[in-house]
């Protein structure tokens, strides 16, 4: 059994719009765990990123006449998904009896279409590790019974059949470390408002959460949170350091550490192993759970820097939002790590529903007034898997939930946003999002903070930069001379 693992691309005019000089091509964790969980199971895996040959359809062809699998892997959230059609076009066009397989989010959602349209023969359900190798055993038989495999769904005579659910994997510290080592990890780099130091490296310290933003589909991996001890994170990051001598490792959890106690532990376990000397990390976390004693361990830790999603600076919008926390917490999140040297990112979200050009405004005006290092302003997008999805289709309120093209933080007048509130136009909503990251950069103050105070931007990072705030000033021009 042959498995080949691929990395869909999406344009970058459709993952940054305007602003896509500020993104960089980030390592695709998601299918390394699910490579590292197939080579320890002893099944033979390859991994293409087509999002690193830029969706070029000769070297996809190449990559898969040469790999010549007997099932294909792919890692469907929305924002790719006008990639999946590409590649398995092209799959079908080498090897027909190729079986594909698709995961993650997007493929859990719409699983039965995804089926029906041939763009899957097999969906994994959940989390894939234990699956995606159960499924492999089962392929390699001469007669394959799949209904035996608990988690996925295929078509079975024209119907399509879902089998029991499989339980989520309770114990993390079980399954291998991401197989870094079977991808080109030096095309990679992390976020330039997360780069602190190079190498950087993806690390997952938590799966699931017990918060239930209505913006957010992190559901679909259980709303009971599952980490993995601290001594066993600490551990990657010293094997990181060893083999590969990555300096920062950086968390792709929604809350990490979760509370003081966590913070702590984990801040004990790196200092133990002297990693606070060898690495600096970053992570995100919620600001109701963000206190000094907390900040000042961490900080001493190797932790230079974290996200905090604020989301809005109004108070109607956060509880759209139902995101638990207020501007309060915010605040007292900020005063926190400024006392203990940690920078801060702060994410915001414009155009969400109900919003008007008096709430965008007070959150283009909020993380001024929060004196945040970074500022990162994304425009809503009502995702599928998410609360806010379901309701917004029940009300009619996203008229072509199918044209995945626009399910971009990042629109464009070219490609406009999927959703706009009532009350406001697609213009409305980029222009806000220009002003927004053009009134918080552009400030004497930020200028001289980014260049002498941060100063983990290099020059590269600092033109692109420039050169993406002077695109979207042009594009405001165009119009206003429209």
């Amino acid at each position: 059994m042959k498995v080949l693992l691929i990395n869909v691309h999406r344009s970058s005019e459709h993952s940054g719009g305007y602003y896509k000089r500020a993104f960089s091509e980030m390592p695709p964790i998601t299918l390394a765990y699910l490579a590292a969980a197939l080579e320890e199971a002893g099944v033979d895996v390859e991994v293409y990123d087509d999002a690193l040959a830029l969706g070029d359809p000769a070297a996809l062809e190449e990559a898969i006449t040469s790999a010549r699998p007997d099932m294909l892997g792919l890692s469907i959230v929305t924002a790719v998904m006008p990639g999946v059609t590409r590649v398995v076009k092209t799959v079908r066009k080498v090897d027909p009896g190729i079986r594909i397989v698709c995961g993650n989010i997007h493929a859990d959602v719409f699983h039965e279409s995804l089926l029906r349209e041939g763009l899957a023969d097999i969906v994994v359900h959940g989390e894939g590790e234990v699956t995606f190798v159960e499924l492999a055993g089962a392929m390699s038989e001469p007669d394959p019974d799949l209904s035996d495999v608990k988690g996925i769904s295929f078509l079975r005579d024209g119907k399509v059949v879902k089998t029991d659910p499989r339980p989520f994997i309770d114990d993390l510290d079980t399954l291998p470390y991401p197989a870094w080592h079977l991808f080109p990890m030096e095309r990679y780099r992390i976020f330039s408002f997360a780069r602190i130091k190079d190498p950087g490296v993806l690390i997952l310290g938590s799966r699931g959460c017990p918060y239930r933003c209505s913006y957010c589909s992190l559901k679909m991996m259980g709303t009971v949170r599952r980490r993995r001890s601290m001594a066993d994170i600490a551990k990657e990051c010293e094997f990181l350091y060893d083999r590969y001598g990555y300096v920062q490792p950086s968390f792709v959890d929604a809350i990490f550490p979760f509370g003081w106690k966590e913070a702590l532990a984990y801040a004990d376990e790196l200092i133990r192993r002297g990693l606070h000397r060898k690495q600096v990390w970053i992570t995100e976390m919620r600001t109701d759970l963000v206190d000094l004693e907390s900040m000042q361990a961490l900080r001493e830790s190797g932790m230079r820097r974290v996200m905090l999603g604020f989301e809005s600076g109004d108070g109607r919008e956060l509880e759209t939002l139902r995101k638990g926390a207020d501007v309060d917490n915010a605040q007292k999140a900020v005063t926190a790590c400024r006392k203990a040297g940690v920078e801060v990112v702060g994410f915001f979200m414009l155009g969400v529903p109900g919003a008007t050009r008096e709430s965008m405004q007070r959150s283009i005006d909020f993380a001024k007034i929060l004196d945040l290092d970074f500022a990162k302003y994304t425009v809503f997008v009502p995702y599928p898997g998410t609360p806010l999805y379901d309701d917004l289709i029940q009300k009619g309120q996203i008229p072509d939930p199918g044209d995945w093209e626009r399910y971009s933080s990042y629109p464009t007048r070219e490609r406009p946003p999927i959703y706009v509130p009532e009350g406001l136009c697609a213009d409305d909503i980029i222009e806000f999002q220009r002003k927004a990251h053009l009134s918080f950069y552009f400030r004497p103050k930020m200028v001289y903070r980014q260049l002498v105070q941060v100063r983990t931007l290099e020059l590269s990072d600092i033109a692109d930069g420039v050169r993406t705030l002077f695109t979207t000033f042009a594009a405001g021009l165009n119009r206003w001379s429209r």
